[in-house]
This record gives C-alpha cells, structure tokens and sequence, in this order.
C-alpha cells in the first residue's frame, strides 16, 4: 500500500498537469456564407428601479396614473402609440428617456414648471405623482431612432 501512495499522487499530477496545459475549445466551425451580422444597437428602454424610487407598481396604482395621463397628459403627449399632437411634446412612452423619474416628481411635487412654456403648472399631490410616474415607468419604451 506504501508504494502504491507515491505512484496515485504522481498520476494525479500528470493528470491535473495535462488538463492545465489543454486549450479550451474554439468557436463552433460555421460554414462559409451562413455568418450573421450581429444586430445594430437598438436603444434600450430607460430602466428604473422604481422600489428604490418609492414608485408603487401595483396595477391599481398604474391604472390610477393612466387615468391622469388620459386627463392631464394625452391632450399633447397622446397615449398608447399615438404620436404627439404637439411637436413640442414627447409621446409619453418616451418621456423619461427625456427626464428621470426623480427629477421630474419633485420638480413636479415643488411646483417647478416643466417642459415648453405654454405647458400647465399641474398640482398632482404626492400620490398622483407616485401613480402617474408607475403609470410611464409601465410605459416606456426606446425612442425611436431619428
């Protein structure tokens, strides 16, 4: 058994020594003509973490954020898909890859006017702005490429 020791450790050694010294496996061969291009960059939707911003994601408070969109919002921003009735405003899907969640609730909650000159002062209270900012976090899609 004594002699048999020394030998086992010295295989294990070879073994784990020519495992070292093996290359990893290359790409799998591709035939000729049937390379893809990779995809061009399509811009990613802005991403929040609305936990950390204190938004509330329930259903609840999103169709309640809706419900100011359709009142206060769509007039100009449109909703959905449809485009913005005014050049000067940004379809609400896109809105915050223009403005981050943040800034836009407490210039919001401190009566900062927003966006164009001509747009209203809205008072939306702590709660209507939590819902309407869930509301465009669900939304929000890339702007489109121009």
């Amino acid at each position: 058994m004594r002699t048999t020791l020394p030998f086992l450790l010295a295989a294990a050694s070879l073994l784990v020594m020519a495992a070292c010294e093996q290359k990893p496996p290359g790409p799998p061969d591709v035939p000729a003509g049937t390379e893809t291009l990779p995809a061009p960059d399509a811009p990613a939707p802005p991403l929040f973490d609305a936990q950390a911003l204190g938004i509330p994601m329930d259903e609840a408070s999103i169709a309640d954020g809706e419900a100011i969109a359709q009142t206060h919002c769509a007039i100009c921003h449109g909703m959905g898909q449809d485009a913005s009735l005014r050049a000067d405003a940004p379809p609400l899907r896109y809105v915050l890859s223009l403005y981050s969640p943040e800034n836009l609730a407490e210039d919001f909650r401190a009566g900062i006017h927003v966006g164009h000159e001509t747009m209203p002062d809205f008072v939306f209270g702590d709660l209507g702005m939590d819902v309407l900012l869930a509301y465009l976090v669900s939304i929000q899609e890339a702007p489109e490429a121009q």
